[in-house]
């Protein structure tokens, strides 16, 4: 399993995810477990203000998973350094301790 933050997830990041994009950040929760969920967003808007609430639902898959969703993040991100950037800092935030690729859906 590929370390999150390493040469090699940074290369597989570029290869499966078109930069600049807009990011939705999600927080799960089940139980005592909670984890970040992300979701490419598809809109032309020309700031997240703009996206409109149908583009941020959550995907089925997510759903599926019987976790408590919140929408905690709409950002355009650059790119990986950046995406890197704001996972991190959401994680502090939420209080969440590992990151684990299966989470992320780039």
């Amino acid at each position: 399993m590929m370390k999150i933050g390493s040469i090699e997830w940074f290369e597989k990041l570029n290869e499966m995810t078109k930069f600049p994009s807009y990011f939705a950040f999600y927080l799960l929760q089940k139980d005592d477990t909670k984890s970040i969920a992300i979701k490419i967003v598809e809109s032309k808007a020309k700031d997240a203000e703009g996206i409109k609430y149908g583009a941020l639902t959550p995907t089925l898959a997510l759903l599926l998973t019987g976790s408590s969703i919140a929408l905690i993040d709409v950002s355009n991100v650059n790119d990986a350094n950046e995406y890197y950037k704001k996972i991190k800092t959401l994680t502090d935030k939420w209080d969440i301790e590992v990151i684990d690729e299966k989470d992320m859906a780039v």
